[in-house]
C-alpha cells in the first residue's frame, strides 16, 4: 500500500468522528486552564476539581480522544526488537510515546499501522522532541520474539525512536484490556485487533486515544499536544 492510499484511509474519518473528537478535546483542554482565570471568590481546586470530574464523564462517552482517568502504565516486562529487556512503564517514562497494537503475522492492519508509523516518524522532525518515540507492541508473544519483530519493522526503515516490543503471554490481556477498554471494538479475531493509537504522556500514563487509523499528521499533532500540556 503506497503512502498516498495511508494518507487517504487516515483523511476518510467520518464527520461525526470529528465532531466527537473535538467535543471531547474541549472538554479535556477544559481541565489545563491558566492560573488566574478563575472568578473571584473561587477556589482554584475546587473549580479544577469540577472541570475535571465533568471532562471525566465526557470521556466515557467516547471510544477515541482524551482518556480520564488517565491510567498509569505497569511495570509489565517487555523485550525491544533490538533484544533489551525492560518493562513498559520504564521504556515510556520521560517519553510522549504513541502506541500501536500490532503482530507480525498480520496481512490486513498491520502492514498499514506501520507505514502510518512511518509517515508519522518522518513528520515529527522539528514538530516534536527528541524524547518522543513510537512503539509497536506485539498482541502475539507466542509466535513475536524479537528476531521476528525486527524483520516486521525492518522495511520501515524506522529511526531512533521508534522500537517494536513484546509482553510476556501473563501480561498480553491485561495490556490490551488497560490500552483499549471503553475504546474502539477489537473484534473476535486478532487481524480484527483496533487500528487506534494509544497516546502516553512524559509521566507514563494512558492520556489519549485517536480514532481507528488516524493519519500520520494527526498522530504527530496529538503528540505535540499532549507534549505541550502539564502532565
Amino acid at each position: 500500500m503506497t503512502s498516498r492510499q495511508v494518507a487517504d484511509l487516515g483523511s476518510a474519518l467520518t464527520r461525526r468522528h470529528v465532531l466527537l473528537g473535538l467535543a471531547a478535546g474541549l472538554a479535556w483542554r477544559s481541565t489545563l486552564a491558566a492560573p488566574g482565570t478563575e472568578k473571584p471568590g473561587v477556589k482554584r481546586t475546587s473549580k479544577k476539581s469540577e472541570e475535571q470530574a465533568a471532562a471525566e464523564r465526557v470521556s466515557q462517552h467516547f471510544p477515541f480522544g482524551p482518556v480520564l482517568p488517565v491510567r498509569p502504565l505497569p511495570a509489565w516486562p517487555i523485550q525491544t526488537h533490538q533484544g533489551l529487556s525492560t518493562h513498559l512503564a520504564a521504556l515510556c517514562n520521560g517519553h510522549v510515546t504513541a502506541i500501536q497494537l500490532v503482530y507480525t503475522n498480520c496481512s490486513a492492519i498491520c502492514p498499514i499501522q506501520g507505514a502510518l508509523f512511518a509517515q508519522a516518524q518522518k513528520l515529527a522532525a522539528g514538530k516534536l522532541s527528541p524524547q518522543a518515540q513510537f512503539l509497536s507492541l506485539s498482541i502475539d508473544p507466542l509466535s513475536d520474539t524479537p528476531q521476528a519483530l525486527a524483520r516486521w519493522i525492518k522495511p520501515y526503515t524506522p529511526a531512533a525512536g521508534w522500537l517494536a516490543a513484546v509482553p510476556s503471554v501473563d501480561d498480553v490481556k491485561a495490556m490490551q484490556d488497560l490500552l483499549s477498554k471503553g475504546g474502539e471494538a477489537k473484534g473476535d479475531s486478532l487481524d480484527a485487533h483496533p487500528g487506534q493509537v494509544y497516546f502516553v504522556n512524559r509521566k507514563g500514563a494512558l492520556v489519549h486515544r485517536s480514532p481507528s487509523l488516524p493519519t500520520a499528521a494527526q498522530i504527530v499533532a496529538i503528540m505535540a499536544d499532549i507534549e505541550r500540556s502539564p502532565d
